[in-house]
């Protein structure tokens, strides 16, 4: 059979049961081994793919000599994972959408495992997949979860309370607290219901926020175990100065919008610590370990300039797309 002819009509406006929604950031290495693995990947209902280019247009180029199949919307530059995503939504006409990250390559199956999940756990409104790392493990975005006070203080020294550990198999289904926005499918009814993502996140958390609003709600979510995918956490240094700055930056975005000011600060006085920990190791230990040097550079900036992330995306005062 030609997988193919799952993928719908560009031009039709009837509704689907799926759409794939990908929002590229100078992706052109990756995007084209993205694309080839959705066919296998969804063998049992319509789909169609969305793109959007963030970067600099050579992934859109890709993207449109390749694969003529795939919906190309008008890129708006680098305006962030949230927003860039919401453009896509705008555009769906799926039941459910699912978000991918464009270095994520599926496994065959692994949509209809998602849908068939959906079936086994239909008091969820999203369910999302296991994505797995260049030894077949599960990569540490497996462990997504809702930034508290007693994470960060277990992060100052390293030591992670967080519900999943990186070895854990994950073979099974279980209900989390939230999903990593690399691959997760959601009702299309329960993203409208909340408006989609905040676009006043740029980068990192924006996932979070959307399933913890949902949460608030009474909504659940449920991560597939059958569900499988290869992530290149690598693609763009995964642990760069830069990225963890909008990592830390999303965290106090998050602060921002749903806690107190006293939280606030304790959450800032946590991850500024456990910076400055990580940065002074890499300083020293890390003249004898390459990963503790490797780790110190990341934090860096974090620990030397806590004003460019303690407001989070603050429009007069926060972290600045593209600085």
């Amino acid at each position: 059979m030609d997988t193919r002819r799952r993928v719908a009509s560009r031009v039709s406006t009837e509704p689907l049961p799926l759409s794939i929604m990908i929002v590229g950031y100078n992706s052109a290495d990756c995007i084209a081994d993205c694309l080839s693995s959705i066919p296998s990947a969804c063998m049992t209902a319509p789909y169609e793919v969305l793109f959007v280019d963030n970067g600099d247009g050579a992934t859109e180029r890709v993207v449109a000599e390749r694969f003529p199949d795939v919906r190309i919307v008008a890129s708006r530059g680098n305006v962030g994972f949230a927003a860039g995503n919401n453009l896509l939504a705008a555009e769906a006409r799926g039941e459910r959408l699912l978000l991918l990250n464009p270095d994520v390559e599926l496994r065959p199956g692994a949509v209809d495992a998602l849908f068939e999940g959906s079936r086994r756990h239909p008091q969820s409104v999203a369910w999302g997949g296991v994505t797995l790392g260049r030894d077949g493990k599960p990569d540490p975005g497996n462990s997504v979860h809702v930034p508290s006070l007693s994470e960060m203080a277990s992060r100052v020294l390293g030591r992670s309370i967080a519900r999943l550990a990186t070895g854990d198999p994950l073979d099974g289904d279980a209900r989390v607290e939230a999903l990593s926005g690399s691959f997760a499918m959601i009702e299309r009814r329960a993203w409208d219901a909340v408006g989609g993502l905040d676009e006043r996140y740029f980068l990192y958390c924006e996932e979070v926020d959307l399933f913890y609003r949902l949460a608030l709600r009474g909504e659940t979510f449920t991560r597939i175990g059958a569900a499988r995918a290869f992530h290149d956490v690598g693609h763009g240094e995964a642990i760069s100065p830069l990225r963890m700055l909008y990592r830390a930056a999303g965290t106090m975005e998050f602060a921002r919008q749903h806690w107190s000011a006293p939280k606030r600060v304790a959450a800032f006085l946590l991850l500024w610590s456990g910076a400055w920990l990580r940065y002074v190791a890499g300083k020293t230990v890390g003249l004898f370990s390459p990963r503790l040097r490797i780790i110190g550079k990341a934090h860096a900036m974090i620990a030397r300039h806590p004003s460019r992330w303690r407001y989070g995306y603050h429009p007069q005062r926060g972290l600045k797309a593209g600085t």
